[in-house]
């Protein structure tokens, strides 16, 4: 029988529970905790440790030639990133949920990994897709193309809508019963501003491309600026509004992008509610998957690191990044979408067709349109859906639109994707 591979956890939060549990008191065949490092060891977590595997210093687990995996889950970018390199420059592999520093770092330690032969599992740095990294360990990344991945990849945005566009909430309200619930954090920048996502997302653009180059920046919008009138008008035409990561594939570019969007009430991604999250995945060949997860949490997230530890320990390959080969971004100017605009116009008549008349200079056809009365004096929404344009186009009729005196206030852009149905 071979001998187990010695574990040590640096990070004993949530998550870090979660699998102190499982490793310790459930017990992984083929692994071994010998090792629990925090800065906190005296709150009390639910499990009772030797005195001997515990340590305050992440160096005496770094240091320790028996250790062989080091699972890493203190977030942030140091001393995260300081530990997963001295650990892998010294003998160890690694497993890690910190999105954040794959994201912002990936290129300097996916290189060390490729360079040293070691083995990272990168799995519960993206729980609602770990399906999909499996997938990719199994057929790897230069056997099968995507031409486009639309995702939902953070479960409090997800959450927030869901009780938005169900009870009616607004976005304060239902942000605070979200952080009620524990499905939002006391400070939820990351989630809400679309920088959650978009981590996420960097990571999956590098697996995808097999380049663990940095992409540089593109487009990233939050919801805080999603309005429950908005929820309300995308459900009357068949929608939903939800927190999309976009990769598209066309003409040797990539167009990525983080923003709301609305997708088709009935599609995959438009019917997910609470936290969970989807990816809808559209191969080279035309051929439509979905994936669905728990967006996050202790068990989920501490079910993709025992997966990375039995690859590892059993010899399997994990996928990451294996080239520095550069990848273009394309501009998000020349990206063609449809959109949902909503205008606040003074109530009176020739307004639309002042709009309609920028519009049509700037080469965009109008969809639809509702118009309906509203309670404020003097001042109504008229919602509009435009065919496909472009990005740039559209932002420069938007532009002129504002500018016009009846027009009471700036104009409401989100983007529509066809998701499948």
């Amino acid at each position: 029988m071979a001998e187990k591979k010695k574990v040590a956890v640096i990070g004993w939060g949530n998550i870090g529970t979660g699998v102190v549990e499982l490793l310790y008191q459930k017990g992984i065949p083929g692994l071994e905790l010998v090792k629990v490092c925090d800065i906190d060891l005296e709150t009390d977590r639910g499990i009772k440790l030797p005195q001997d595997m515990l340590t305050r210093d992440w160096h005496q687990v770094v240091d320790d030639p028996g250790i062989n995996i080091v699972i890493e889950l203190i977030g942030g970018i140091e001393p995260a990133k300081t530990i997963q390199m001295e650990a892998l420059r010294k003998g160890k592999n690694v497993v890690t949920a910190n999105k954040k520093l794959l994201a912002k770092e990936g290129e300097t330690i996916f290189k060390l990994v490729l360079e040293l032969g070691r083995s990272i599992g990168i799995r519960a740095s993206f729980v609602g897709a770990h399906s999909f990294i499996h997938e990719l360990g199994l057929v790897g990344s230069e056997a099968k193309k995507y031409r486009r991945i639309y995702a939902i990849l953070n479960g409090t945005c997800n959450y927030i809508l869901s009780r938005m566009t169900g009870e009616g909430k607004g976005f304060e309200e239902a942000l605070k019963g979200a952080q009620e619930e524990g499905f939002a954090e006391p400070d939820p920048t990351d989630d809400i501003q679309g920088y959650d996502t978009e981590n996420k997302i960097r990571i999956l653009l590098g697996l995808i491309t097999n380049s663990y180059r940095h992409a540089g920046p593109f487009p990233v919008e939050g919801i805080t600026e999603v309005n429950l009138q908005d929820i309300m008008y995308a459900d009357e035409l068949g929608y939903a509004v939800k927190l999309v990561g976009i990769i598209e594939h066309d003409n040797e570019v990539f167009n990525v992008a983080v923003h709301p969007a609305l997708v088709p009430r009935i599609s995959l991604l438009g019917s997910l509610q609470g936290a969970y999250n989807g990816t809808e995945l559209e191969d080279e060949y035309g051929v439509i998957s979905g994936l669905v997860n728990p967006g996050a949490g202790p068990y989920p997230t501490a079910d993709a690191i025992i997966k990375d530890l039995l690859d590892i320990a059993e010899g399997r390959a994990i996928p990451i990044p294996g080239s520095a080969e550069a990848f273009s971004l394309g501009l998000p100017g020349d990206v063609q979408r449809r959109f949902y605009l909503r205008f606040s116009v003074v109530d009176q008549p020739g307004v639309l067709a002042k709009i309609t008349d920028i519009f049509w200079k700037h080469d965009i056809n109008i969809a639809a349109v509702i118009q309906k009365e509203s309670a404020s004096k003097g001042s109504v929404p008229v919602v509009m859906t435009t065919y496909l344009a472009k990005e740039g186009d559209l932002q420069a009729a938007v532009k002129k639109v504002d500018d016009l005196d009846v027009i009471t206030a700036k104009t409401r852009i989100i983007r529509m994707l066809s998701a499948s149905t």
